[in-house]
C-alpha cells in the first residue's frame, strides 16, 4: 500500500532564501524536520536485525575483487545509527526533505532485489524470505507513519513560505510563492 504524496513546488528555492537572509530560521526548520521525521527513523531502525542478516555478513567484503571500500561486516547498532533524516536545499538532489542510510551494508540490505550472479541471487532469495521485498525497512518506516508525517510536513511548507516571504518582503522588497501542486 502506497500513502499519499505531496509535490511542492518552490521549497528549494525558499530555503536558499533563507539560508542567505535568515540563518537561525533555515537552521531551526531543519530542527522541526528531524522532529517530524523522528517516527519513521525510530520505525526503521527497529525494523533493522541487531545481527548480520545472513552469516556471510559477518565476515569483512570488498566490492571489486577486493579492492574498493569496504561493504561488509554488519555491524548491528553502528547501522542503526546510520538512519538519518535530511534537508537539502541542493539543485542536484531531487528531494529537500527525506530519510537516508550513511552506511553501505545497511542500503545493501534495505533495497537489494536484481542480482546478475547465483550467489548474488541467493543473497535476495534469503533476505526475501526472512524480511521481505525491497525496500525491507525504509518505505515501510515511511508507510507507518505517514499520515501523521503529511500533516506536519504540509504545515512546515506552510511555514517555510511564509518565513521566506516575509524575509524577502522586509529584508529585499520582492516576494516568493510556492504552492502545493497535488496531492495524490
Amino acid at each position: 500500500m502506497t500513502g499519499p504524496t505531496m509535490e511542492v513546488k518552490g521549497v528549494k528555492e525558499a530555503l536558499a532564501i533563507l539560508n542567505a537572509m535568515d540563518k537561525k530560521t533555515r537552521r531551526q526548520i531543519t530542527k522541526d524536520f528531524a522532529e517530524i521525521a523522528k517516527p519513521m527513523v525510530v520505525e526503521a531502525k527497529r525494523m533493522l536485525p541487531g545481527d548480520a542478516p545472513m552469516s556471510g555478513w559477518n565476515r569483512s567484503y570488498r566490492y571489486n575483487s577486493g579492492t574498493g571500500d569496504a561493504l561488509l561486516p554488519w555491524l548491528g547498532s553502528a547501522e542503526a545509527r546510520s538512519v538519518k533524516a535530511f534537508t537539502s536545499g541542493s539543485k542536484k538532489k531531487a528531494a529537500v526533505f527525506g530519510m537516508k542510510w550513511n552506511s553501505r551494508a545497511a542500503t545493501l540490505f534495505d533495497m537489494a532485489g536484481k542480482s546478475n550472479t547465483p550467489q548474488g541471487a541467493q543473497m535476495i532469495n534469503v533476505l526475501t524470505s526472512r524480511y521481505g521485498s525491497p525496500s525491507r525497512t525504509m518505505w515501510k518506516a515511511y508507510e507507518a507513519a505517514s499520515s501523521d508525517v503529511q500533516d506536519q510536513m504540509r504545515k512546515l511548507v506552510e511555514k517555510i513560505m511564509n518565513e521566506s516571504s516575509y524575509a524577502l518582503r522586509y529584508r529585499a522588497g520582492k516576494t516568493t510563492v510556492a504552492k502545493i501542486v497535488k496531492v495524490i
